[in-house]
Order: C-alpha cells, then structure tokens, then sequence
C-alpha cells in the first residue's frame, strides 16, 4: 500500500513541476513578445490626411500624413485638445517645459487654426479673445473640442 501512495505522490510531484515550468517559460516568452513585439501606433485621425500623434504626456503633436515629409509637425507639442469645424482644425496648445521635472502648464496656452483645403495654418492665438475673433472672421463654431 506505501508504494501505491508514494509512486501516486511522485506522480504529483512531478506534473506540478511541468506546471511551474510552462509557467515560468509562458511568463519569459510574454515578456520578450512586450519588449520586442509590435509597437502601438499612437496616431489618431482627425481630417483629410492631418493626425494627432502622442507618445508621452509631453509629446503630442500634429502632422500631414499627406505631405512630403508626414513625419514633421505641423503643431508641436504638447497639443491639449483639437476641433473640426468645416474644413478647419482648431488645435489648443500649450509649451514643453524646459526640464523632465518641471509639469506642463496646462492653464497656459495659445490656439492654431488649420485649413484642411490649402494647408495654411493661423496662429498662434496667444488669447481666447483673439482665437474667438478669427473663427468669427471665418464663420467657425468649434463645439466639441477632444482632449489629445
């Protein structure tokens, strides 16, 4: 009777192994997949081939995917939010700060106005005050604005 409960505890012994070990080789093999794998996009479409890509809370930026050069900025980081209106995006933006452990000011900021038809870009508007006056200039009505 001993041999039967010892050969069935080796058995046990055994199988938990195998388990603990696909464990162990599962939780490397996910780890080299996130390290190595595919890499997120990070670009949103807003309109007619313009994006919002953000990779960090202190980069976010606007590009033309439809230009030349669909990696440079049309509007540099750090853009707080955007709106469409027509054929115009509206786009709020504040600085990047000088050192990692200054925090962005977000209380500060200045707009840009892109037309979608031409690629002529407004701005900066340095007030709300000055931003209201040219979308009244242009007939524009940004009620929903997205936060980047």
């Amino acid at each position: 009777m001993r041999r039967k409960k010892n050969s069935k505890s080796k058995l046990f012994f055994k199988l938990l192994g195998y388990a603990v070990l696909i464990i162990i080789l599962l939780s490397i093999a996910l780890t080299i997949y996130s390290v190595f794998g595919p890499k997120e996009d990070f670009t949103t479409p807003i309109k007619d081939g313009y994006a919002i890509i953000k990779e960090s809370s202190r980069s976010a930026y606007i590009v033309n995917t439809k230009s030349e050069n669909p990696d440079r900025p049309v509007i540099n980081s750090i853009v707080i939010s955007y709106a469409v209106s027509g054929q115009y995006i509206a786009v709020k933006q504040t600085a990047v700060p000088e050192t990692e452990d200054i925090k962005p000011d977000y209380t500060n900021y200045c707009y840009w106005l892109i037309d979608t038809a031409n690629g002529q870009i407004d701005g900066s508007f340095n007030s709300d005050d000055d931003f209201k006056a040219k979308c009244q200039e242009l007939q524009l009505d940004f009620n929903e604005w997205i936060g980047a």
